[in-house]
């Protein structure tokens, strides 16, 4: 028999508490559907399954004495790392670290802080491939296609839209022609990205799907599809069916129009030694789909949570993008790349990712898929982020581990023991 002592360190255990509260609930959600006669019995269905899904997203898996201690552990670890920037970890829907030193510009000493807007970097191929999704899932295309069914003038005529949403297109960095061929002091667009490759057409560097090399003209060129396809700016497209349904407040595409008004601009450094160098605004930044969206940590969380809910695209199609991509070789390779994200299993850990590099901004979004851990890093002093966030994720991961077995070993020491041993 369990005593009132036994009885009372089970119903204030946190954790039970909140399934208490949960069963509850779920039985009022019941009661109140079996006396609503009007409502017809596949809604009161899906009324009970929205209700429960609210439930679970509301409650954390870690209770505060053990997101406090994991996020003292994590924030030391960035300190002992000097660590410039915004970061944020997350297990499940819960955050239990954000993070933020350093300058946004130094020249100034503004500090940055946790709102603080960076350049992504490659972080928003991820947008960009997400955009292509969902025109397919509408039928406005389909991934074996060949671009140039939709840009007649694009000059290599066996390029599908697969290969440059995989890097195995072959093509050449557009970043040379602008470098070399572009002034300086002008504005440039995706479409004039696509008359430098029409004017200079550049050679391949392989035969298109015969092996991964990466490629920011890919993405540049994806992005000047969604354009095509949907007579909008990609800009506009990404805020209206990602940014806006995500939850953004803080994310945007580089555009002249939007960096003329901001008052606070963080500024991407080139370390040298122990000096800083400041970079400026050139041509490349302002091609989209490659880079230049700008985000938060905790914008990007919203984004990475509506996206593996499936409130973006389907949950099939999404699986796609996170599969690795094959060679169409002779020996069939695969390589671990899908739609807009790296993929990588290592022990345990089943990651999905990408890491960004541009003008002294270094930035990773990644989630761990087995646990689902979320580690997101914004830095503008051109950080090494890969380390970093394999400290972070390597921490996150022993110690919800342990959180575990704790609470396991606990709720056995509750039972009653005559439950637990029924002969003795």
């Amino acid at each position: 028999m369990c005593t009132f002592a036994d009885f009372e360190t089970f119903i204030f255990d946190k954790t039970t508490f909140m399934w208490i509260i949960k069963l509850l609930l779920y039985l009022v959600s019941l009661v109140i559907i079996g006396f609503s006669t009007n409502i017809a019995h596949t809604d009161k269905e899906e009324f009970l399954v929205k209700n429960i899904e609210i439930l679970e997203s509301e409650t954390f898996p870690l209770n505060e004495d053990q997101a406090q201690y994991l996020d003292s552990l994590l924030q030391r670890r960035l300190k002992r790392n000097g660590f410039r920037g915004t970061a944020l970890v997350a297990y499940k829907n819960q955050i239990l670290m954000q993070y933020a030193h350093g300058y946004a510009d130094y020249r100034s000493k503004e500090k940055i802080k946790i709102e603080s807007v960076f350049q992504l970097a490659s972080v928003s191929k991820s947008f960009t491939a997400t955009s292509i999704m969902i025109l397919e899932e509408r039928d406005l295309l389909n991934y074996d296609d060949l671009l140039t069914a939709y840009i007649p003038e694009f000059p290599y005529e066996d390029i599908t839209i697969n290969q440059l949403l995989q890097h195995t297109s072959g093509l050449q960095n557009y970043m040379y022609l602008v470098d070399n061929y572009w002034e300086n002091d002008s504005l440039i667009s995706n479409e004039d990205v696509l008359g430098l490759l029409v004017e200079h057409h550049l050679p391949l560097n392989n035969r298109p799907g015969q092996r991964f090399l990466y490629s920011n003209t890919g993405y540049a060129m994806l992005a000047l599809l969604v354009e095509r396809i949907t007579d909008m700016s990609f800009g506009d497209f990404i805020k209206e069916e990602i940014f806006e349904p995500s939850g953004l407040q803080n994310t945007y595409t580089y555009s002249h129009e939007v960096m003329d008004t901001l008052s606070h601009v963080t500024i991407g450094y080139n370390r040298r030694g122990r000096r800083l160098f400041r970079y400026n605004i050139e041509p490349n930044d302002m091609i989209l789909g490659d880079k230049s969206v700008f985000s938060t940590i905790n914008d990007l969380f919203l984004y990475q949570k509506a996206l593996n809910s499936y409130q973006l695209v389907k949950k099939n199609t999404l699986e796609k993008a996170y599969t690795k991509g094959i060679t169409n070789s002779r020996y069939r390779r695969t390589f671990n790349y899908g739609y807009g994200w790296r993929l990588k299993e290592e022990g345990s850990d089943s990651l999905v990712y990408h890491n960004g590099l541009w003008h002294g901004f270094a930035s990773t979004l990644t989630r761990e898929m087995n646990r689902e851990i979320t580690v997101i890093l914004l830095n503008n002093t051109t950080a090494g982020i890969s380390a970093i966030r394999n400290d972070l994720l390597k921490i996150a991961e022993t110690q919800i581990d342990k959180f575990k077995a704790d609470d396991l070993k606990r709720n056995l020491a509750q039972q009653d023991p005559k439950e637990t041993h029924p002969n003795s």
